[in-house]
């Protein structure tokens, strides 16, 4: 878990700096340096980098602390994690009855 949340606390002063510049539209290449942690925070968690995914992260309160931004995020992508795997539609059920 130590990497994702490295992950998350570069994703978190990412995203601080690109709202100070003004958004995605002043900073292009900052922005697709979030678009890339989005991804790998995704596939350390063994999801797909669906939007849904990644807006289990994404939206960042001004007020909350870059320490609970980080443990509410790994505490959620956890139990995503999980709802994902055991679904009927996709993951560890799937490839059981697929076998």
């Amino acid at each position: 878990m130590e990497y994702i949340e490295s992950l998350l606390d570069e994703y978190f002063d990412l995203s601080q700096t690109l709202g100070n510049l003004g958004g995605p539209e002043k900073a292009i290449e900052l922005y697709d340096g979030l678009l890339g942690l989005e991804e790998e925070i995704c596939w350390e968690c063994s999801l797909p980098a669906s939007t849904k995914y990644r807006g289990l992260f994404r939206m960042i309160p001004k007020d909350v602390s870059k320490e609970d931004y980080i443990k509410t995020a790994v505490q959620t992508l956890s139990r995503e994690k999980a709802r994902f795997f055991y679904s009927p539609n996709n993951g560890l059920f799937e490839t059981f009855k697929a076998a």
